[in-house]
């Protein structure tokens, strides 16, 4: 029990549970009873009387007021003031708009980049800490190196949690040598348990994160990460990042499928499956490469890729060996 969260301090406790003990006495009994300094007690007993948890009507013949009564009176008195506090707190959002067209102000003045250099590691990992923060949609990452060690994982998982919880939806690639390690598989099965997304691809790729579609993190130097990173904002070099991404995520295998492959069926993607199916209803390429949401020349190199591995000499004969291989 702490009531000097209510503003009671050890004396002032001291001299109320006196009273408590002894209703009726006076104050002048005080110094002796408890061994205080007179101006000590004469003061206390002056603010329990300011705070009603004493009757001082009479000083020769002080009551105590009920501690119920007392305690409660005080906890509504600071529970007044800490909602007080937390208003005061959450009208300083209203600061932002006003710091926005600062920001707005500054980047037609040209002050802003649309490519940042950051060179210090600990502030490329604050400042990935603060897109993930705000980032209101999705995160999509390449990771083309080997497993996350111990510590990083971690740090890592709560984060996601965090992000996946927000209502983000996360979308990794790995590289096959990120699964040497037992506790990196855990974690990624842990993270598309949460609702993350994980697909490994033996593809050559750069380190990348990307973050909403507007803001792209990818090093300073591709074989050392310790020199730092560019955030690039420029929607051209953006743009062209994300269908750097798609096009490696469209090929990329499930995790799950990569580790515990089906036995009885082939090794499709979710994209390869959708493009069999709409391999059998569009009438022209344009049409399927819109459905799909990729590019004509996208759409046909999976038609032929898997032509070739259905033994198919046309579309029509493709889609019917597929449906009886159960692919669709």
């Amino acid at each position: 029990m702490d009531l000097t969260v209510i503003g009671i301090t050890p004396e002032l406790e001291e001299i109320y549970r006196y009273f408590l003990r002894h209703p009726g006495e006076g104050v002048g009994s005080l110094p002796e009873s408890l061994s205080m300094d007179p101006d000590t007690v004469e003061a206390a007993v002056e603010t329990l009387g300011k705070l009603s948890m004493l009757d001082l009507t009479d000083r020769h013949r002080v009551l105590a007021t009920e501690p119920r009564v007392a305690v409660e009176r005080l906890v509504e008195k600071r529970l007044d003031e800490l909602n007080a506090e937390i208003r005061r707190v959450f009208g300083a959002r209203d600061a932002i708009a006003g710091l926005l067209e600062d920001l707005q102000e500054g980047e037609r003045a040209g002050a802003a980049l649309d490519i940042e250099r950051v060179e210090s590691g600990a502030r490329v990992r604050q400042r990935l800490d603060d897109l993930a923060f705000f980032s209101y949609k999705e995160t999509l990452c390449l990771h083309p190196g080997g497993p996350f060690n111990k510590v990083m994982i971690e740090s890592a998982l709560p984060l996601d949690t965090r992000s996946l919880r927000r209502g983000l939806s996360i979308k990794e690639i790995f590289h096959p040598s990120a699964l040497e390690d037992p506790h990196m598989v855990s974690y990624l099965r842990e993270l598309m348990s949460l609702g993350g997304e994980v697909r490994v691809t033996e593809q050559p790729m750069d380190r990348m994160l990307m973050y909403d579609r507007s803001v792209a993190v990818v090093p300073i130097d591709p074989k050392q990460n310790s020199k730092g990173a560019l955030l690039v904002r420029e929607p051209g070099l953006v743009s062209q990042l994300f269908i750097y991404f798609e096009g490696l995520w469209n090929s990329a295998v499930d995790l799950r499928t990569y580790i515990d492959p089906p036995e009885d069926a082939p090794a499709l993607t979710d994209m390869e499956r959708r493009v069999l199916e709409v391999m059998a209803t569009a009438d022209k390429d344009e049409i399927a490469a819109r459905e799909l949401d990729v590019s004509v020349r996208t759409y046909r190199r999976y038609v032929a890729d898997l032509m070739a591995r259905l033994g198919a000499v046309n579309r029509f004969q493709a889609a019917l060996r597929a449906k009886e291989e159960n692919w669709i």
